[in-house]
């Protein structure tokens, strides 16, 4: 496939380079520069999205109406038919134009996080201010808790014995910490919803060079109604680690950052806690399950990726639980 034959066919654009980009679980991206400006190509995983059309029309719509305080929103670029996707050899593709000058971060400092966590209130506030009353979801029962509980106990029932096996002490540990899943399904059910982000990883903000600033928050795919205690969460389970594939012999848990983060977000501390923990563990669940189910949602590196992952997760759950009930508890 000639990414680069694609690209001038369908968008009129002479690429210099194509660089693949490895971050990302789903859509596969591409870095393209070109002689007057860069773009981003990217290849959309449509065993994840199931409506990539309609999906791209809600985001193109919502680029085009958000008013964004000092980040800069997605710019979705229109092909010479005037299309939001194409179809190229059975996949389908879409291109952004590139927030430069900007960078991702490996690793945060506490500066850094709560620039981070700042970005995230503009973001969710400039959502809240749009009237968007038939978003679709763009993942079918995405924050669904139920059903990531059910997913597993049905990976288990027809997963091969290898992996069973394999995968023990991982499944015994998870559900020795089901009530962490209940506990985040209560305050989630309960919980106002609106529209969130609902993926905001450390990668997919976009510092400026010097790091002192959020120039953007992308990968919009899983914006959708849910409570902001799940982008509190999923957050405070990004940033407070050094990312899924490390090595939990390490240590995973940065109690500054998670300080920093519980100072800037709005909303109870307790409630914070049981988001954070929620949605690690219903990380944790979800890669264990895609590894009992053969690895068909994440991409991966090897057959034992997901159940590393899984390991991570759970690692990371523990500390954050020892350190809530602990260390922090008898700081105050």
């Amino acid at each position: 496939m000639d990414l680069r034959t694609i690209i001038q066919a369908h968008w009129g654009i002479a690429p210099t380079q194509v660089q693949v980009i490895q971050e990302g679980l789903i859509n596969q991206s591409w870095w393209v520069r070109t002689s007057t400006a860069d773009y981003v190509l990217q290849q959309i995983n449509t065993e994840v999205f199931k409506h990539p059309l309609e999906l791209q029309q809600q985001l193109v719509a919502l680029s085009k109406s958000i008013q964004l305080d000092t980040l800069v929103p997605l710019q979705y670029c229109k092909t010479h038919l005037g299309s939001a996707l194409i179809q190229a050899e059975d996949k389908t593709f879409r291109l952004l134009k590139a927030i430069s000058p900007s960078k991702t971060l490996n690793e945060v400092t506490v500066a850094n996080a709560q620039l981070a966590a700042a970005a995230l209130l503009e973001f969710h506030a400039a959502l809240g201010k749009l009237t968007l009353t038939n978003w679709r979801p763009p993942i079918d029962h995405f924050l669904d808790i139920d059903l990531r509980m059910q997913a597993y106990q049905s990976a288990k029932l027809s997963a091969p014995l290898q992996r069973l096996a394999l995968a023990s002490e991982a499944m015994s540990r998870i559900e020795a910490n089901w009530a962490a899943l209940v506990d985040w399904k209560t305050l989630s059910d309960q919980a106002e919803r609106v529209l969130i982000h609902a993926d905001p990883k450390l990668s997919n903000f976009l510092f400026h060079p010097n790091g002192k600033q959020v120039r953007g928050l992308i990968d919009w795919d899983t914006i959708q109604y849910g409570t902001p205690y799940y982008d509190y969460g999923d957050m405070i389970r990004s940033f407070c680690s050094y990312g899924e594939d490390a090595d939990e012999k390490d240590g995973l848990f940065r109690a500054d950052i998670f300080e920093a983060l519980l100072t800037t977000f709005a909303g109870e501390q307790q409630n914070l806690f049981t988001a954070a923990l929620g949605v690690i563990t219903v990380q944790a669940l979800r890669f264990l399950t895609d590894y009992l189910n053969g690895d068909v949602y994440y991409k991966v590196q090897d057959a034992q990726h997901n159940l590393r992952r899984a390991t991570n997760q759970l690692e990371l759950a523990t500390a954050l639980q020892a350190y809530w009930t602990t260390t922090r508890k008898r700081g105050q």
